[in-house]
């Protein structure tokens, strides 16, 4: 209809200009006017291709995407449940039968022990074992030895977790950020095992930083709760980096 119009108008323009109705000024104008609408249209025409090749990809990732939705619904029906008191037995199959006065966690296929800021795990802006948390690990220490004495493809993996304060005062002492503070804290934690006889091809350490915390609060008591070290065991492949973040099973 529009072309219609459009060759009408010219037909007209040409009419008028013929039979001395118009000026030639007037004619041009008309015509250039007319130019520039098919320059619009076919612009128009364009972006609406663009815009349904855009239409048609999104719909096709959002296709691609419901598709993997479905695939990993499928893929968690499929995978066998497993109730806490499978988890807290096979903790005590890692562990030892006896784990009272430790608060036992899971990550992934690894099982471990979990110990927060609410006993002081280091000393103020450092990440120097206090004497309490050095009683502790001995403790431990004792323990995972002999865990792996008895099971050779077993490994022990330490991971350390800050709060979400920034570190500008530890930048002195070299810390760069949060991810090197916590992996200096592991860090701490798997010398003072290693010095305890821990073996230190056994032993190592990953440093999450701020991004998995326990509680979502900015309280004291949440940060607390955030500053946290989690000692786990496990073969080689339950010692994956695991789920976020490690889910406590037993206190």
């Amino acid at each position: 209809m529009k072309k219609l119009m459009m060759s009408f108008v010219a037909f007209s323009s040409m009419a008028l200009l013929g039979s001395g109705c118009v000026s030639l000024d007037e004619f041009t104008r008309v015509q250039k006017h007319l130019e520039n609408e098919q320059q619009a249209n076919v612009a128009l025409a364009a972006e609406n291709t663009r815009q349904e090749g855009e239409i048609n990809r999104l719909r096709s990732d959002r296709d691609g995407l419901v598709k993997a939705i479905e695939d990993l619904k499928d893929a968690h029906a499929r995978t066998p449940q497993i109730s806490e008191g499978d988890i807290v037995r096979r903790i005590q199959d890692i562990w030892g039968r006896d784990m009272s006065g430790w608060e036992t966690v899971q990550s992934g296929g690894a099982f471990g022990v979990r110990m927060d800021d609410s006993g002081v795990l280091f000393r103020s802006g450092s990440w120097e074992l206090t004497d309490n948390t050095k009683a502790k690990l001995s403790e431990l220490a004792s323990i995972v030895d002999k865990q792996l004495k008895s099971n050779p493809n077993m490994f022990v993996r330490v991971d350390g977790h800050t709060d979400t304060d920034p570190v500008q005062k530890l930048k002195s002492k070299g810390i760069a950020d949060n991810i090197h503070l916590s992996v200096m804290r592991g860090m701490a934690v798997r010398d003072f095992l290693v010095s305890k006889g821990i073996a230190k091809d056994r032993i190592f350490v990953a440093g999450f930083g701020e991004y998995w915390p326990l509680n979502k609060g900015s309280s004291a008591k949440d940060k607390q709760r955030n500053r946290r070290v989690e000692v786990y065991l496990g073969d080689a492949d339950a010692l994956s980096i695991g789920a976020l973040p490690g889910a406590q099973v037993q206190k």
